[in-house]
């Protein structure tokens, strides 16, 4: 592991003055969003923010409302089959999960003003979605060439003048094993079950001391979501000027559990349990404008959504069981099993609760929709936001620099493209699109977890591009409506069990496969 990626540790430690657990890639897995809303608008891969009379625009551009005429009431549920790819250069993996979800449910209340004056109409809505959903196991094992975990447990000893001040032997059971490290923000997570399980010698004054491995393994699951809820208020002027403010409050609950082994050339062992959850809430608010100029069949939309404050709490635990050969004055050796739980009372720590708050970035989305005759309808959108502007504050309210830098320097902007056809037959609809996404990390994008940290999770994945291909059906009647909708996603991503410089990333690939439908009326 290279000093220019971990000078910055040791260089901020005196301004971490709490403990943490967040990093930057678990803020950053709480933007990642879902195509997601009315069968209607994943049917036409989400690209109808210029289009509008659809309640998923709500998130997209709050103008999308004003088109409506008539009240709208809605809801949408679906099926979602996940299959996750793993290639090294040694091995390569799979796992499937399924799961059924709630998509949307809302309502358009649409209020006439005039025929003929400027204010025309007065809409007010309301519309659940389901941002995110965190379904998917995902597993790989390879041969990582003699590098480790360890020697990231080894190095978050050495870059910690703290740990050398403190001079803690992890074999004397008077000065560690009755002594609450686990609660001294001083000392990083994987420090101390790294030394209590005889994986490093955190007592010497040098890089340490870790185990050339010959093989590992790395499984996780995840689970939980990210649910929004949208208030809505727009203005129709002169069927030509369509204006919106959208407020929307959010929901967090992400569950990751994960389970990383390793073997050592000696025949030595050890696995390390993470159990990491993070719930909270937030809200924004979203303003739009759509504009159909000469009384075209066109329309231009843009809309901006300011950041998003999220109060958020993160409860992590771990539990290190590793088979040591150990050996004695001497030179009796045997194979020593021990377990650290950092909810034992041998760990002294107690699983961790830590409460912070963070700011999403700003949206932008510039959007363009239109009619052909009375048959077609055409959508296209592109939506801009910057990963790096990803800003962390601790309960107290002062700001993770440290995370925030790193953030920065990690991350970068993601965009979207969204693209939709519609054809009328009657009654009846087909529709069609394409999304895609792209950036938000950069190559060299890697994962910090900080000297005084009690983040076990080391960890981490760079999703490179998302393509989305979408397709639907459906009937209008006067007052019934039903619409179904196919959804194929492909994602691509680079993986890492553990930062180390010379480390090559396993490939992962994301499919998942998805059915929804939506049951709605308007009167």
């Amino acid at each position: 592991m290279k000093h220019n990626r971990l000078f910055l540790l040791i260089a901020l430690l005196p301004m971490l003055g709490t403990l943490q657990a967040q990093t930057s890639y678990e803020a950053a897995a709480l933007l990642d969003s879902d195509l997601s809303g009315t069968a209607r608008y994943v049917g036409m891969g989400g690209a109808m923010s210029a289009l509008g009379a659809d309640m998923s625009t709500m998130g997209t551009n709050p103008a999308g409302t004003a088109l409506y005429r008539r009240w709208d009431a809605a809801f949408s549920f679906g099926g979602n089959w996940v299959t996750q790819h793993t290639r090294s250069a040694s091995n390569h993996g799979r796992a499937f999960s399924s799961y059924g979800s709630f998509d949307n449910a809302g309502l358009v209340v649409a209020n006439k003003q005039s025929n003929n004056g400027v204010l025309r109409f007065v809409n007010f809505g309301f519309n659940y979605r389901n941002v995110k959903r965190f379904g998917g196991k995902m597993g790989m094992a390879s041969n990582l060439g003699g590098l480790s975990q360890t020697g990231q447990m080894a190095w978050q000893a050495y870059e910690n003048s703290e740990v050398f001040a403190e001079d803690f032997d992890a074999s004397d059971p008077i000065g560690f094993f009755q002594t609450n490290y686990y609660k001294d923000n001083r000392f990083g997570w994987l420090t101390l079950m790294g030394a209590q399980g005889y994986l490093i010698d955190a007592s010497v004054k040098d890089f340490g001391s870790y185990y050339p491995s010959v093989s590992n393994s790395y499984s996780e699951k995840l689970s939980g979501g990210i649910g929004a809820y949208d208030f809505n208020l727009s203005f129709n002027f002169s069927d030509a000027v369509y204006f919106g403010v959208t407020f929307t409050t959010y929901d967090v609950d992400r569950h990751l559990v994960s389970t990383y082994s390793e073997e050592f050339e000696d025949g030595s062992t050890y696995t390390l349990d993470n159990y990491y959850r993070t719930v909270g809430s937030g809200y924004d608010f979203k303003f739009g404008v759509i504009v159909r100029p000469l009384a075209s069949s066109f329309r231009l939309g843009v809309s901006v959504t300011t950041p998003t404050v999220y109060s958020l709490y993160d409860y992590n635990s771990a539990v290190l069981n590793s088979n040591i050969w150990l050996t004695d004055g001497d030179g009796n050796t045997w194979l020593e099993p021990i377990e650290v739980d950092t909810y034992s009372s041998a760990a002294l720590g107690g699983d961790c609760l830590t409460s912070y708050t963070m700011t999403a970035p700003s949206k932008f989305n510039v959007s363009l929709g239109g009619t052909l005759g009375t048959s077609w309808a055409l959508g296209a959108e592109y939506e801009y936001t910057n990963y790096g502007n990803i800003k962390l504050y601790d309960d107290r309210g002062m700001e993770n620099t440290v995370m925030n830098t790193h953030t920065s320097s990690n991350f970068a902007g993601r965009h979207t493209l969204r693209l939709g056809a519609e054809k009328t037959f009657g009654t009846f609809y087909t529709r069609a699109g394409y999304n895609y996404q792209a950036g938000g990390y950069k190559d060299s994008s890697w994962k910090m977890i900080p000297v005084n940290s009690v983040q076990t999770n080391t960890a981490y994945t760079n999703i490179e591009q998302t393509h989305n291909l979408t397709c639907g059906v459906g009937y209008r009647g006067d007052i019934f409506y039903v619409d179904a909708a196919l959804l194929y996603s492909m994602q691509s991503a680079a993986f890492y069990p553990f930062d180390d410089p010379e480390l090559s990333a396993t490939s992962l690939h994301r499919n998942l496969a998805k059915g929804l439908m939506t049951l709605g009326v308007r009167f």
